[in-house]
């Protein structure tokens, strides 16, 4: 089978059939050279977007997060917290915050001015916590391989009045096309790192931007903390490219934040 006839098998599966097209062609390209036989190159690539993508999902989140969205009766969804921790909870990387989602946007907020470009790369659900910003961004674009994800959090600024958007890329292979004061790049580098060795260091260090706010989790998704934190801070601090300069490092209970800026600290 070509790479195109493979994409068109995968995509078929329920679980991938909102992955980004050219996602599953990129996967299909690298794992055929690798594998004899149909089956086991199928095999391979559904547990590559498995690792990437689906693992991170809840059971039924798209159906359940445009449901709340369509039958909202709220005030004010851009400041309605009760329902960000309810679409929170959908995702796996934002589920892992609840207890601690006022901590840790309060944390992050404190990098973000009113009148910040905000690009947030990967982003999942993380969109949906505007609510917990102090302040809210001029502008934010958000970026993931999931056209399901991205059509949510279109309606989702749509309802909340802002002037927001949400994209497809794959950022393995194409650069965002906004470039932002702030980089969001949350519990993102161990997903890119798998599919493409020092990609998203690369990233960091092409775009325009002041600041940019990093995270790697630091327990598996069954919370148990396997050495996570030391091997990502000793991977990130040793491989961070010449020019960027960590400013600030702060841990919470399933996630390390760094916060980079691109001079030199004052």
């Amino acid at each position: 089978m070509t790479v195109l006839e493979i994409t068109d098998t995968i995509l078929t599966s329920k679980k991938y059939s909102n992955v980004d097209r050219s996602v599953v062609e990129r996967i299909a390209a690298e794992t055929i050279p690798k594998y004899a036989n149909q089956k086991d190159t199928i095999k391979a690539i559904k547990k590559e977007l498995h690792i990437i993508h689906e693992s991170f999902l809840q059971a039924g989140c798209y159906a359940k997060a445009d449901m709340m969205l369509d039958n909202y009766s709220g005030i004010d969804i851009k400041t309605d917290k009760n329902l960000t921790i309810k679409l929170m909870a959908l995702h796996t990387s934002t589920k892992e915050r609840l207890g601690q989602e006022v901590e840790i946007y309060k944390y992050i907020s404190q990098y973000i001015k009113a009148e910040d470009r905000v690009v947030d790369i990967g982003c999942g659900h993380n969109p949906f916590t505007l609510p917990f910003f102090t302040d809210l961004p001029k502008k934010y674009t958000a970026y993931d391989i999931d056209s399901s994800t991205i059509q949510t959090l279109s309606n989702y600024f749509r309802l909340a009045g802002l002037p927001y958007k949400s994209e497809i890329c794959d950022v393995v292979v194409s650069m965002p096309k906004e470039h932002g004061d702030i980089i969001l790049m949350l519990k993102l580098f161990p997903v890119l790192e798998q599919q493409k060795k020092g990609r998203a260091f690369e990233i960091i260090k092409e775009l325009d931007c002041r600041t940019s706010i990093v995270s790697f989790p630091i327990k598996s998704t069954s919370g148990k903390e396997k050495g996570m934190e030391e091997f990502y801070t000793t991977y990130f601090e040793k491989n961070l490219p010449s020019g960027l300069f960590i400013i600030e490092k702060e841990r919470f209970s399933n996630e390390i934040f760094f916060i980079l800026e691109k001079c030199l600290p004052i």
